[in-house]
């Protein structure tokens, strides 16, 4: 049940939200933030390194791969972490973050681990490492902290009733 006292900035869940709607909003909200922090990460990764693999391969790496598989397994196992706290909570707000963001680094640390070890350098593990693993972290952080405002305060619940892919 959601409690205004916990946090008097949030937002109640949406009138008849159910365990299963939180939990589609929740994969719906990593999945877009990954699938956006991924789109960054072939942009710069095709100008940082034009020649490290054929862009067929890199596109479905990034963008279906990790922007949405990714994004969903992050979303779901944030929700199965968060899903007793009530929507809009403090508890909420900040286990979401953490969750997401641990969740997120330990994508990026399997995503520098095949990219590096397996020899297909495609995002420049080899040339650039420190540059792939801070971008990536740093992106892991702040994608945990969006998704974390996103679904928890008055600001971003309003937001997700205005953008399509959450009716």
């Amino acid at each position: 049940m959601w409690n205004p006292s916990l946090s008097p900035t949030a937002s109640p869940p949406a009138p008849g939200a159910t365990a299963d709607s939180r939990a589609a909003e929740t994969i719906k909200v990593f999945v877009l933030a990954g699938f956006a922090a991924e789109t960054s990460f072939l942009v710069l990764g095709l100008v940082l390194f034009p020649d490290h693999g054929p862009l067929l391969w890199r596109a479905v790496w990034t963008l279906g791969l990790c922007g949405v598989g990714m994004g969903a397994a992050v979303g779901a196992l944030t929700f199965l972490v968060t899903g007793r706290f009530a929507p809009g909570s403090r508890p909420a707000l900040l286990v979401t973050a953490v969750s997401a963001a641990a969740l997120y680094s330990v994508c990026q640390t399997l995503c520098w681990s095949l990219d590096h070890n397996v020899g297909l350098n495609y995002w420049g593990s080899v040339d650039q490492p420190v540059l792939f693993l801070v971008k990536g972290y740093v992106a892991a952080v702040l994608g945990g902290i969006v998704g974390a405002l996103q679904l928890h305060t008055a600001a971003g619940r309003a937001l997700t009733r205005r953008v399509g892919v959450f009716r």
